[in-house]
């Protein structure tokens, strides 16, 4: 059985690197039957864009209709969300969207690792009482990702 982890985090105002580096070295280090899923892997972004631009990604995917929904699917079908919210991006542009994801895996009651190097972020009441994990990296996230879900996906997954 596959255990499927939503990889939210900013993306709008980023470059293709700042957005996607991050989700393929989580998604790397994650070991077969636990899957990392990118909001953005049907959304190529065209050369030297940032994701805000107009005409930066098909209009298909970018309408905001479509990002909420399918931003909203991959909260309701994944088995935790891990959000990462480091202070360099929140500081050139917050990203509502996330902690809209965020406020979405409180309600459905999905687990919630938050990971950011933003104090004001991480000290703020409803991360510090609803996140069930808070790191300042994410490779402690990734290591009780895999505390988590590798018996359920096999054995000598640790």
């Amino acid at each position: 059985m596959k255990k499927y982890i939503y990889l939210a985090g900013p993306i709008a105002g980023c470059t293709e690197n700042e957005a996607t580096q991050w989700r393929d070295d989580v998604a790397r280090a994650l070991p077969h039957g636990i899957v990392g899923i990118s909001p953005l892997r049907c959304e190529p972004l065209v050369e030297g864009m940032r994701y805000t631009e107009k005409g930066a990604t098909e209009k298909m995917w970018s309408d905001p209709r479509a990002i909420a929904t399918k931003n909203w699917l991959d909260t309701e079908s994944c088995d935790l969300v891990l959000a990462y919210l480091p202070k360099e991006f929140n500081e050139r542009r917050p990203s509502y969207g996330t902690t809209i994801e965020i406020g979405w895996a409180i309600g459905l009651r999905k687990p919630l690792i938050v990971v950011s190097d933003d104090e004001y972020l991480m000290e703020h009441p409803l991360i510090k009482h609803n996140a069930s994990w808070r790191f300042d990296n994410l490779e402690d996230a990734t290591e009780v990702i895999i505390g988590l879900f590798g018996d359920y996906v096999g054995p000598s997954v640790h």
